[in-house]
């Protein structure tokens, strides 16, 4: 049997002044087909869960679900027994966010997002869901005619919600690397769980010590202690170079109780002191203050 897959486009259900369109939206049953659309949207799962069929694949979404759609997906809900669910869709004009993208530049992985064969899917906690919501919803209080104000809280949102939750989900070009081992990466560099060292590895990955100790190995060509090592001394770098902090305070807030180790480990890492190598980038500044 033929489906039919109806177009939707931005011309026919998204003003172009406002250049965005929310829709609050509380049941399967008042969303579209099957359909492809030229525009770009996403959508969160607010109550309930529903089956979302996307190119030619069906998954699952939860409450707190937040999905980034391209212009070529295909997709459609359906309702699992018995339950039902709400989503917020927010859908914008292509070119909105392909100069956001291009503002953005080459750091965040555009042609990675555009081109997956699946749209990014994201599980927010209850909190970051109501946080959304919230802030999504500042759009429908607009009055109408306030078609610029519309769109500058429109193209202000797009920004905080590709910057904050897409830009860091998105792992460019082809990775081979499991899932589990990216996401595990990913959260250590988050200062709390790199100060708690091989511990939270342990914890957030649920394998074990020898387990990890050959994923590293193979992956990142070094153990979770040397590859810990190098995050912490990154991120000293950077308050090293962007605040005045003093060296010990950097040394501390990096996870090293003890100032020696610290300086050993920045020379062998950066090839100079902490001292030396923050004069040397503070030369080529310009002082802003």
């Amino acid at each position: 049997m033929n489906i039919q897959i109806q177009k939707l486009t931005a011309e026919g259900g998204i003003d172009a002044e406002s250049e965005g369109h929310y829709r609050d939206i509380t049941g399967i049953e008042n969303t579209s087909g099957p359909h492809t659309h030229d525009f770009f949207e996403f959508f969160v799962i607010i109550e309930g869960s529903a089956y979302h069929c996307i190119n030619g694949k069906r998954e699952l979404l939860n409450e707190g679900a937040l999905v980034f759609m391209r212009p070529q997906d295909v997709h459609y809900y359906e309702q699992l027994p018995g339950t039902d669910c709400r989503l917020i869709n927010l859908s914008f004009y292509e070119k909105t966010l392909l100069d956001l993208l291009a503002y953005l530049g080459p750091g965040f992985p555009k042609e990675s997002f555009l081109s997956a064969a699946f749209p990014i899917v994201i599980q927010l906690s209850q909190q970051e869901k109501r946080l959304l919501q919230h802030r999504m919803e500042k759009l429908y209080r607009i009055p109408q005619h306030e078609k610029q104000w519309y769109r500058a809280e429109l193209r202000a949102l797009l920004a905080e919600v590709y910057s904050h939750y897409l830009m860091h989900s998105v792992i460019p070009g082809v990775s081979q690397k499991p899932a589990w081992f990216l996401d595990l990466c990913k959260e250590m560099k988050k200062p709390e769980h790199f100060i708690e060292g091989v511990p939270a590895m342990i914890r957030l990955s649920g394998k074990s010590h020898a387990h990890l100790c050959r994923m590293f190995k193979e992956w990142e060509h070094e153990t979770p202690l040397q590859y810990l090592n190098r995050i912490k001394l990154q991120y000293a770098e950077n308050l090293l170079l962007h605040s005045d902090w003093s060296i010990l305070d950097i040394s501390l807030e990096a996870g090293y109780g003890n100032l020696g180790h610290f300086y050993k480990s920045f020379k062998k890492l950066f090839g100079r002191t902490p001292q030396a190598h923050r004069k040397m980038h503070h030369t080529k500044l310009t002082p802003l203050v």
